[in-house]
């Protein structure tokens, strides 16, 4: 005669599963940023101020984890969804990173939405990390920025290779071969060399338009020299769009300072054939209260030439409008906490 199931018997048959999947997963990690601050932002004639957030660091969660397939072979997999704790609300989906890897000896291959091949340089080379009122201007200096990419399939080259490093990224458009608006595939590549103190990275990329007078091209350059004391870095980017080509250069800076950092940066961005330019300068400091918790307040100011209206926003704190010629000023105090 059989004898029936408990409750407790279900339960602990539930347990061992469990137990017995985490284990077959060699390590799995969750993780995530809480940035939010208090960000005043103006045009001329116009202001607007309230809370931010990501000011530091972008606010997300996510998941992570890595297998080993035993003969120096791994399967790993990175879900990672944004976030703004101003509100509360949550990205759709896992909008900042979705993504299954093979990584060996060989190097590691990548599958799924991730961080396009040309905005990794705008983010490691500058001080602010592309991040709130004293982020670069680079990687949103010519439309929409090109930050994620779907569809992707990316190959890394393995680290202890005298410091040199590669990356090669395609995305597929996945229209149907007989769509004669064919748009949307994007092939880019990125290589660099990285020992001590120093860091050299290039990097540039094709984004196929609906049209041939839609295609996006990018193209940057990153350099920086860890002194200890001083760490200067140089980034020089280009993003054609069409017909319509921006190039910015920014000289950037960062110094430790007990147990924070200063951070400081000065860019020019120049719109080729008009007058549409313009300058922006920043200045920082993140003081350390602990490995994960940081307080930060940064300053900002953008002048635009004659054709030119842009002005300073945030996540969370939309730029004000402006007046072609006219200035902008920004600055943001805020928390960050990782976990």
């Amino acid at each position: 005669m059989k004898k029936k199931s408990t409750p407790s018997l279900v339960a602990a048959a539930a347990l061992a599963a469990a137990a017995a999947g985490a284990h077959a997963q060699s390590s799995v990690t969750i993780f995530g940023t809480v940035d939010i601050g208090v960000a005043h932002v103006t045009g001329e004639g116009t202001s607007r101020t309230g809370l931010s957030n990501s000011g530091a660091n972008i606010s997300r969660f996510g998941f992570r984890g890595v297998e080993d397939l035993g003969g120096g072979l791994k399967a790993g997999f990175w879900l990672e969804a944004g976030f703004s704790p101003d509100t509360g609300d949550v990205n759709a989906g896992f909008n900042r990173r979705a993504t299954v890897s093979l990584m060996g000896r060989w190097g590691e291959l990548r599958l799924g939405r991730d961080d396009s091949a040309t905005f990794l340089n705008t983010l490691l080379f500058d001080p602010f990390l592309t991040n709130g009122v004293g982020g670069t201007n680079t990687f949103v200096m010519n439309g929409v920025p090109t930050i994620q990419i779907s569809n992707a399939i990316s190959y890394f080259t393995p680290p202890g290779l005298g410091g040199f490093y590669g990356q090669v990224q395609h995305a597929f458009s996945e229209r149907l071969n007989t769509d004669p608006t064919v748009g949307g595939e994007y092939n880019g590549a990125r290589f660099g060399y990285r020992n001590g103190g120093l860091h050299a990275s290039v990097s540039a990329a094709k984004l196929q338009g609906l049209t041939q007078a839609q295609d996006q091209r990018f193209r940057n350059v990153g350099l920086s020299y860890d002194f200890g004391v001083v760490q200067p870095m140089l980034l020089w980017a280009s993003h054609k769009r069409g017909d319509v080509e921006v190039r910015g250069l920014q000289l950037g800076v960062k110094v430790p300072v007990g147990a924070g950092e200063i951070r400081a940066s000065i860019g020019r961005y120049d719109t080729r054939g008009s007058d549409a330019d313009w300058r922006k300068f920043s200045v920082g400091y993140g003081h350390n209260l602990s490995k994960r918790t940081q307080l930060y307040a940064s300053y900002a100011r953008l002048n635009n030439s004659r054709g030119s209206q842009r002005a300073i926003g945030v996540l969370g704190v939309a730029a004000p409008a402006n007046v072609p010629g006219g200035h902008s000023n920004g600055y943001e105090v805020g928390m960050r906490h990782f976990f």
